[in-house]
């Protein structure tokens, strides 16, 4: 699934999954493991090598997300032996600023486009496989994650900052909302006043039912 934000930031997001053992504390219950790439060749300021704390930091913030949308025991096959691992691969193609928008816009279409394949188990060898002739299931979500971030200059915000934006900002303020309107989270850099960041949510809750309702069209629903 590709998404464009900012200037020209292009981002593209997608799944894959394999077996794997549950965890011991948790053994009905299957894993989400995310990731997000921003390689040199998106913007000069990231270097080859070792990920960049803003890949690490997005990473993170974007494994808190999925953690609450995604409902982990739909990935048991057989509790405590088998359960899906699902990677989220979100690779950032060109950066030229907002790139989390993107990226969780991006990742919310994957999720809702994808299909767990159906499993078939086998007594004799103890093994899971997946039965290609079985019909899969659709990936259910707790809601549907999207993403608005505002600049603030000088007491004014300004939606969907392109990089050169973002480079003289005061700070910014990224809200999580649910295409029900409703504000998951709430993030902001810089010493905003809280009537600012409070004042951002009406414009995000109006931007994100707008994406949300582009995306289902998207996806097929």
């Amino acid at each position: 699934i590709n998404a464009e934000y900012g200037g020209d930031t292009r981002v593209i997001a997608g799944i894959k999954g394999r077996f794997a053992q549950p965890d011991i504390e948790s053994p009905g219950e299957g894993f989400v493991v995310p990731n997000v790439s921003l390689p040199s060749l998106c913007n000069s300021k990231y270097r080859p090598g070792m990920p960049s704390d803003a890949a690490v930091a997005m990473s993170c913030r974007l494994a808190a997300v999925l953690n609450k949308v995604v409902d982990r025991t739909q990935l048991c096959v057989r509790p405590g032996k088998t359960a899906w691992c699902l990677y989220v691969d979100a690779v950032c193609l060109n950066d030229d600023g907002n790139v989390w928008d993107a990226l969780l816009l991006a990742t919310s279409a994957a999720l809702k486009s994808a299909t767990l394949p159906a499993t078939q188990y086998s007594a004799e060898t103890d093994v899971v496989a997946v039965d290609r002739d079985g019909e899969g299931t659709k990936l259910k979500l707790n809601y549907l994650p999207v993403s608005v971030t505002l600049s603030v200059f000088d007491g004014t915000t300004i939606p969907d900052p392109t990089e050169a934006e973002e480079r003289i900002e005061e700070g910014s303020v990224t809200c999580c909302v649910d295409q029900k309107g409703t504000v998951r989270a709430v993030w902001s850099s810089g010493h905003l006043p809280d009537e600012l960041i409070s004042g951002t949510l009406k414009y995000a809750v109006t931007r994100a039912d707008i994406l949300c309702s582009i995306l289902q069209k998207v996806t097929g629903d």
